[in-house]
């Protein structure tokens, strides 16, 4: 439905967003305000990502939060970017450690 943009999830994405893409520098066509629901309800499901804990991808999801009133084509694509990487990623954990701070303290 909203893939017909040519722009579908690519294969084993190892970063959030495309190492080369500047977001400031987007001048890719403006969203139709149908499409622009769309990355805006994205944009929410990644936020709630963010707070269930998929911090690694937090400042990307910010970044991204910050075109939500006149999103952009590319910005949709580098979404879809997102969605690929925690598809690569889905079991990524980052462990907070408390007992380790301790130890090198103690040391």
């Amino acid at each position: 439905m909203y893939f017909d943009l040519d722009l579908t999830l690519m294969k084993g994405a190892t970063t959030p967003l495309s190492p080369e893409y500047r977001l400031e520098l987007d001048v890719s066509p403006e969203l139709d305000p149908e499409d622009a629901a769309y990355y805006q309800s994205l944009i929410g499901v990644l936020r709630w990502m963010v707070e269930m804990g998929r911090v690694n991808i937090c400042c990307e999801i910010s970044m991204m939060s910050s075109c939500i009133a006149l999103p952009r084509e590319g910005h949709l694509q580098q979404l879809y970017h997102v969605f690929s990487y925690l598809k690569v990623y889905h079991n990524a954990r980052i462990v907070f450690d408390p007992e380790s701070d301790e130890k090198r303290i103690k040391e």
